[in-house]
């Protein structure tokens, strides 16, 4: 090993006053923690706590004593950004439920209603196809929940309430209003070829029904795109992120498929507090 990564990893830590055999077992550690992955990474906490384990079996107690107050000032710092970037989270917060709001009380009880245009929306298609692709979506659901609070936590422990609340209003709208792309990402092969099978078998028949269903679509992004300039006039001068717009037929596609996937009770989930 070079000696000047030595007296480099010395001088970073100059407060430790590391010896030559403690600032080489510092450079094997931040080399092993910043190995490349391409799917696996550390959150910050578990690089706090991956480092401490590694500090704490080669300091002596006075070193200790001062590491201990370096990296308690470091993880303060840390948790002032993570309460002031949530803090930030507010309007977003604002935005989903009002939009949340609207999803619940008057797109989905307008679509519902209509009883004759969703059967005449299922009328041919396999109706066992159909809860076979309903139970996978509730079980898409139950994962994406989890998967949102474990990463959730791992990466902002109690620290991001607002964040958090704002993933869950998102969640529970892809319980009112099924996310039909995000659950094809998801579904394994099986439940794919059923997808593609229902798909194929959308019809323009009765064009009635579709002209219903999509002029619900035009409605729900008339409205959301109301709910975007009014959220995004808190942000003059920003750049908001926005998804590249599919094409018409895919998009109408997906509404469609999403329609046949509703469920008036929202499969079970509840409007999150």
């Amino acid at each position: 090993m070079q000696r000047e990564e030595i007296r480099f990893v010395q001088a970073r830590y100059h407060q430790l006053n590391l010896n030559a055999e403690q600032a080489e077992k510092v450079l094997q550690f931040e080399n092993m923690k910043d190995s490349q992955s391409q799917t696996h990474f550390f959150s910050a906490w578990e690089e706090f706590d991956f480092e401490y384990s590694v500090f704490q079996s080669l300091l002596n107690e006075d070193q200790m004593v001062q590491y201990q107050q370096r990296v308690g000032e470091i993880r303060e710092m840390h948790i002032e950004r993570l309460i002031e970037q949530d803090n930030s989270n507010e309007i977003w917060s604002n935005q989903m439920r009002e939009q949340v709001d609207y999803v619940k009380n008057e797109l989905i009880p307008s679509i519902l209603s209509d009883i004759p245009r969703r059967a005449t929306l299922s009328l041919g298609r396999d109706p066992s196809k159909i809860q076979y692709l309903k139970a996978n979506y509730e079980t898409f659901l139950h994962d994406r929940r989890k998967q949102i609070l474990v990463d959730h936590f791992r990466h902002n422990k109690t620290y991001a309430p607002i964040q958090l609340q704002s993933a869950m209003l998102g969640h529970y709208a892809s319980c009112l209003l099924p996310n039909y792309a995000a659950f094809e990402s998801w579904a394994d092969e099986p439940t794919r070829a059923v997808l593609g099978f229902v798909r194929g078998t959308l019809s323009r028949r009765n064009s009635e029904v579709t002209e219903f269903y999509l002029g619900k679509l035009s409605e729900s992004k008339a409205f959301f795109q109301q709910i975007k300039e009014k959220y995004n006039r808190h942000f003059d001068g920003w750049h908001t992120w926005a998804p590249d717009p599919i094409p018409e037929e895919d998009e109408n596609r997906n509404w469609l498929m999403s329609m046949l996937l509703l469920d008036r009770n929202a499969y079970g989930f509840e409007y999150p507090g």
